[in-house]
């Protein structure tokens, strides 16, 4: 094929999508000029070859036959739609597949679908180039095809698996929560001013960066002298970038989202970096936060959840890390915006009782002041279609409430 840097991206995220059970008959496409990259019929996604990657464009998808012309009609016009997207794929994992039989519209369930996906997740009438397109129209970057998945669209392949990522947990929250309640998904304008705020604001420097980064373009993240200065310092920043790697290997995050933060005295803590992927992120990077003024120094601004750290590691002077997370079966239960009953194995890890707080926006002084509320003197919290947070005396055992957490929620959401 003519471009190595486009087929190397591909091979990349198709072999990541498979192997998390995102893809299996599905097509990946990223965009070039004068018309798509595709992944063919009878691509290998655990291992994908040159010859199964085929350029495409307007004029020559005609000669096209079969499922794969349908493919990248379907694809090539819902990039054309959605005026930033560099790549979309057709994705059928076991969730997404079960929901997209459903024929119904996803509602906003959680903050991340809603940043990263859209105000909502529609089904397309017929799968068809035109109706994919009329269920991708408004602030949305997915919709369902009935009884064969979904499309997702991003800026780059990077967003395009962090997108099926979150759909696939939406989904597969919203089928889960049924038999236990529901969720209690929020609003038409919240969902909105989460998924603006996302695309202008919060992503957009990450985004950047992972362009570049599959351009084959060199990635400079840093925008000021670091702050990570000392032994001490050091040692820290790159304990917090390990736990970060690990919580991602782990699935306890997804892309960007979640953060974490070290007490380093009574005033100061170090936080990780706003809209910074843990893969990315270098240990310089880390920000140094006063805890009372929220004044920050370093290369890169801190996290937008800073003031939900502080708040907690000033109140609870025990506490010297807390963690953000947005896992799989916790941010359901997050969703469902419901305390969890806990499991007598978990109970003395977690207490008898996880609470939830009430619903605050990202990044909002409400977040902060329902999150505390909440949470008292428990070692963790749900916040209300948000995600989670965790207490600990060090990160080591922050780690270990996040996990117990997590088998908590799963055990509780798969119970009878």
């Amino acid at each position: 094929m003519k471009n190595e840097q486009v087929y190397e991206n591909l091979k990349k995220y198709s072999e990541m999508l498979f192997s998390d059970g995102y893809i299996e008959c599905g097509y990946i496409a990223a965009k070039a000029d004068g018309g798509i990259y595709i992944t063919t019929s009878d691509a290998d996604f655990a291992d994908l070859k040159e010859d199964q990657v085929a350029f495409v464009t307007d004029k020559d998808v005609e000669s096209l036959e079969g499922n794969f012309r349908a493919a990248a009609v379907l694809l090539i016009c819902a990039i054309k739609a959605k005026k930033d997207a560099g790549a979309a794929a057709i994705v059928d994992s076991k969730s997404i597949l079960e929901f997209s039989a459903k024929k119904i519209t996803l509602p906003p369930v959680l903050e991340d679908m809603s940043q990263i996906n859209g105000i909502s997740v529609r089904a397309a009438k017929k799968n068809t180039a035109s109706e994919t397109v009329s269920a991708l129209s408004g602030l949305r970057n997915a919709c369902f095809l009935p009884d064969a998945g979904a499309v997702v669209t991003g800026r780059t392949l990077a967003e395009i698996y962090t997108g099926t990522l979150v759909l696939d947990k939406c989904a597969n929250g919203y089928l889960l929560a049924e038999r236990k309640g529901g969720i209690k998904h929020i609003t038409a304008f919240e969902a909105a001013i989460e998924h603006i705020v996302y695309k202008l604001k919060y992503s957009k420097k990450n985004q950047q960066n992972q362009k570049a980064a599959e351009e084959g373009q060199t990635v400079e993240l840093a925008e000021k002298p670091s702050a990570i200065v000392t032994d001490e310092e050091k040692k820290i920043a790159a304990d917090i970038k390990a736990a970060g790697v690990r919580l991602l290997e782990e699935n306890l995050v997804q892309g960007t989202w979640g953060n974490i933060a070290v007490r380093l005295n009574d005033k100061e803590m170090m936080a990780t970096p706003s809209g910074l992927d843990y893969v990315m992120l270098k240990p310089e990077q880390m920000a140094i936060v006063n805890m009372e003024t929220m004044e920050w120094k370093g290369s890169n601004k801190p996290t937008s959840e800073k003031g939900v750290h502080a708040k907690l590691l000033l109140a609870h002077p025990e506490s010297n890390a807390t963690v953000h997370t947005h896992p799989f079966y916790g941010s359901i239960l997050a969703a469902m915006r419901q305390p969890l009953p806990v499991p007598e194995k978990y109970r003395d890890i977690l207490g008898d009782v996880v609470p939830v707080s009430k619903f605050g926006p990202s990044g909002t002084g409400m977040l902060v002041k329902n999150t505390a509320e909440a949470i008292g003197n428990s070692p963790c919290c749900f916040m209300a279609s948000h995600g989670v947070v965790v207490r600990g005396k060090d990160l080591e055992e922050a780690f270990v409430i996040c996990r117990a957490l997590e088998d908590a929620c799963k055990d509780y959401l798969l119970s009878d």
